[in-house]
């Protein structure tokens, strides 16, 4: 459905930011093209995996401001590619953002160790990069 008298989905143009980088992945998932390392992600789980949680552990120890959006973009990048590849959108996950923030009772919020030796065996022991 279109909010614009010209029926695009707004008025003020083309998407821009993860709602353009959605569209590009879905495009992607169906239509990449030769040696796109977007499809290699959507066709290679563990690559995709190691990605995430390498970026993630770039992201926890950027220190600048700068490299925390560098590593933020990267995060972002590899995490839309894996809901994409789930038929999940960023309205999803907002959506879940949302509901979280209605509750009335929250978890602790204590890391999980069962993922941190995960990542860290995902890592080898000595981080990435």
């Amino acid at each position: 459905p279109a909010f614009c008298h010209l029926n695009p989905l707004t008025c003020w143009g083309e998407p821009v930011g993860t709602q353009h980088l959605e569209e590009v992945l879905r495009d992607r998932l169906v239509n990449a093209p030769e040696g796109s390392y977007t499809k290699r992600l959507f066709d290679d789980e563990t690559l995709l995996r190691n990605k995430l949680v390498e970026e993630a552990q770039e992201l926890s120890e950027a220190t600048s401001p700068r490299h925390v959006a560098e590593e933020l973009a990267d995060v972002l990048y590899f995490a839309l590619v894996r809901a994409v590849k789930a038929g999940v959108g960023m309205d999803d996950a907002v959506k879940v953002l949302d509901e979280r923030g209605r509750k009335v009772t929250r978890r602790k919020g204590d890391d999980k160790k069962e993922r941190i030796e995960a990542a860290e065996r995902i890592l080898g022991g000595g981080g990435a990069k």
